[in-house]
């Protein structure tokens, strides 16, 4: 297991108290506000409470769906390390079984998961764009010294890189990067 249970555990929790904390004071307290509005007995000190707690439940339901939504990328990250034979695992492959594309919101919660430790025997390699399972890797210079083949994207011509590296496409002229 790659996921970090503990802290997953503790997020988890954390963020279902912040939904609760968030949801139910904000509910009750903007019923209040309407009730007073309803009755017209708005006093401005009911009002002045009534917005801060509505602004205080806000907040917490944020950071309740943000730790749920980091603990989820988690999961779903931690089942495909788990299957994963070699080892290494690209960011583009991981955002492919997702359906999400790069720079995505998922993409950014998976880098925050790894920044903040939610992962253990797990690193992330951003110049390669991998995920390294430490306890599977064998050969790490082998895999970076790798050719790939890709197509032009200007032309479609089919191209072999070194990962990581550029070359001038042949028939276009175009650089691509792998």
């Amino acid at each position: 297991m790659y996921k970090n249970k503990n802290r997953a555990s503790t997020t988890l929790v954390w963020s279902i108290l912040g939904l609760v904390f968030g949801i139910l004071p904000t509910l009750f307290w903007l019923l209040m506000f309407i009730a007073c509005i309803a009755t017209g007995e708005l006093e401005i000190s009911v009002m002045v409470f009534s917005l801060f707690f509505i602004a205080v439940g806000v907040l917490f339901t944020v950071l309740g769906i943000r730790g749920l939504s980091i603990v989820s990328a988690v999961s779903f990250c931690n089942g495909v390390f788990e299957k994963d034979p070699d080892g290494i695992v690209e960011m583009d492959s991981l955002l492919k079984r997702k359906g999400a594309g790069r720079g995505s919101s998922f993409e950014k919660r998976v880098v925050r998961a790894v920044e903040k430790d939610y992962f253990a025997k797990l690193t992330y390699d951003r110049t390669y764009r991998v995920f390294e399972m430490s306890d599977r890797v064998h050969n790490m210079e082998e895999y970076k010294n790798r050719f790939i083949g890709i197509n032009c994207p200007n032309c479609a011509n089919p191209l072999k890189i070194k990962h990581g590296m550029s070359v001038i496409c042949d028939r276009c002229g175009r650089e691509v990067k792998a």
